[in-house]
């Protein structure tokens, strides 16, 4: 998937044993193309039909672990992290003081004094990329690296990510920083918190919900 990055999880072994998994595909369909065709076709000649192996687990790995990877009963075999793709909307809470008064949309309701603002996420996922996109209410974000944790409950989200900054707000440099957001299946929510680099020096708070 275009823009997607790797990320990595609390879980060592399941790439290893998913992609043995794949190779192992790769030589039962390597091996047994031609024949299986030409049995279920009736035509003898495709017995001589051949796949190389690399290009045959290459093929597996694709299907399950671009489009299959997340249908259970696959996605408990090949150790999948829950699926968080999609639109998410809610608010960013963050501790700027670069507003005024009439600029501050809401004072958050968990009484710590920061400004609420509309933000939005839009996450594309994989069973081994991923990519975190913010809609924040100056400027956009993208991750850049990330880490999900779910052999316990809840599941866990820290990535990492760059802004470019706004060019027409000498206030907003580019900067860097890591968001942690905690998963709720039941809710269909992301939670958590961020805090940028010496470029920005602030931190807040996020909360979103699916919306697509």
């Amino acid at each position: 998937m275009r823009g997607t990055h790797g990320f990595s999880t609390d879980q060592p072994r399941r790439r290893r044993v998913t992609l043995f998994g794949f190779g192992a595909a790769g030589v039962l369909i390597a091996d047994n193309l031609g024949s299986s065709i030409a049995s279920f076709t009736g035509y003898g000649f495709f017995a001589n039909v051949t796949i190389s192996f690399v290009l045959a687990s290459t093929a597996v790995y694709f299907v399950v672990a671009r489009g299959l990877w997340n249908i259970w009963p696959i996605s408990l075999a090949i150790g999948s992290p829950p699926d968080i793709s999609g639109e998410w909307t809610g608010h960013l809470y963050t501790d700027t003081d670069e507003y005024d008064d009439e600029d501050v949309v809401a004072v958050n309701e968990l009484g710590h004094d920061l400004v609420k603002m509309e933000a939005a996420l839009r996450i594309k996922q994989s069973w081994d990329q991923i990519l975190v996109e913010l809609d924040g209410p100056n400027s956009p974000s993208k991750s850049t690296g990330a880490t999900i944790l779910f052999d316990h409950e809840p599941p866990t989200i820290t990535y990492n990510y760059d802004n470019e900054g706004d060019d027409f707000q000498d206030e907003l440099d580019q900067h860097a920083g890591t968001t942690t957001v905690e998963y709720d299946p039941e809710t269909e929510t992301l939670e958590g918190t961020y805090y940028t680099g010496p470029n920005r020096e602030n931190h807040g708070h996020l909360i979103v919900e699916r919306a697509s």
